[in-house]
């Protein structure tokens, strides 16, 4: 019986150097920030923040205008977070249409409200009310946030926050909105 080394032609240390060649062009792919196929850089996990930047939060609000939030939206949808990110940016962001805005809307709200999930790997839990009543009304803020003033723990500290879309059919919002917390320059905040 031949051995894999003869049939095949190669030897143990052909193999262990084009696994090491492959390794470190994989490192400088990661390194570098490239990705070109079969080669990524893994920028989901190792990439640098500028000092501000913005992000999507929402607020949502049950039967009697009670809100809930500001939250990050990855609860909106049984998707990986990341894609909720993904998917708010092209509906509310990167588009003007309010048709379809308030269509999304009508829809995360019937899915919250009537079938919701459960954590799992990626997908956040669903939002819920509390008090057994059911949400009626859905804000998207687009806000700034600042790496050395915000706190990364708090979802309402930020440096700026611009309601984006209001979805009230009900009319349970009124004048209300989630309680910010602004930051202002060297790390305090208004507490508004």
């Amino acid at each position: 019986m031949e051995t894999m080394e003869a049939e095949v032609g190669l030897s143990p240390r052909a193999v262990l150097g084009a696994t090491a060649a492959y390794l470190g062009v994989q490192l400088w792919h990661t390194v570098r920030g490239r990705s070109s196929w079969p080669f990524c850089s893994y920028n989901m996990f190792s990439y640098s923040l500028p000092e501000r930047w913005e992000q999507a939060r929402v607020a949502l609000y049950d039967e009697t205008g009670r809100s809930t939030g500001p939250l990050d939206p990855w609860s909106l949808l049984p998707v990986e977070f990341f894609r909720v990110v993904s998917i708010i940016d092209l509906v509310f962001l990167s588009n003007a249409d309010e048709r379809l805005r308030d269509e999304f809307c009508d829809r995360a709200l019937r899915f919250l409200n009537t079938r919701p999930w459960r954590d799992f790997d990626e997908v956040r839990a669903a939002m819920r009310p509390t008090d057994g009543l059911r949400f009626a009304a859905l804000d998207v803020y687009l806000v700034e946030v600042d790496l050395d003033t915000c706190d990364p723990t708090d979802r309402s500290s930020v440096l700026s926050a611009a309601l984006v879309h209001r979805h009230d059919p009900h009319e349970v919002v009124g004048q209300s909105e989630p309680r910010w917390r602004f930051a202002r320059q060297g790390g305090e905040d208004d507490g508004r």
